[in-house]
């Protein structure tokens, strides 16, 4: 697994690709890591869907390989 401190300031922006997304786990000391690569936007959100339905009490976020990120805000368990 990837870790990551912090968050980037990253920017520019590509159209939304199939297979240029990534799922990101932040934990409790704000670290991310990178949960899978290489998804599609709705297998990304699938995904996140899956580890929220599971109760984790992490927060989970999609981002575009490209450095722009599409935040996904847990659900409350």
């Amino acid at each position: 697994m990837h870790q990551r401190q912090g968050r980037e300031d990253e920017g520019g922006s590509k159209g939304r690709k199939e297979g240029v997304f990534s799922v990101w786990r932040l934990d409790d000391n704000n670290n991310e890591f990178l949960v899978r690569d290489g998804l599609t936007e709705e297998e990304a959100l699938a995904l996140v869907r899956e580890f929220e339905g599971r109760g984790h009490r992490q927060a989970y976020r999609v981002e575009r390989e490209s450095g722009v990120a599409d935040s996904v805000k847990p659900t409350d368990s």
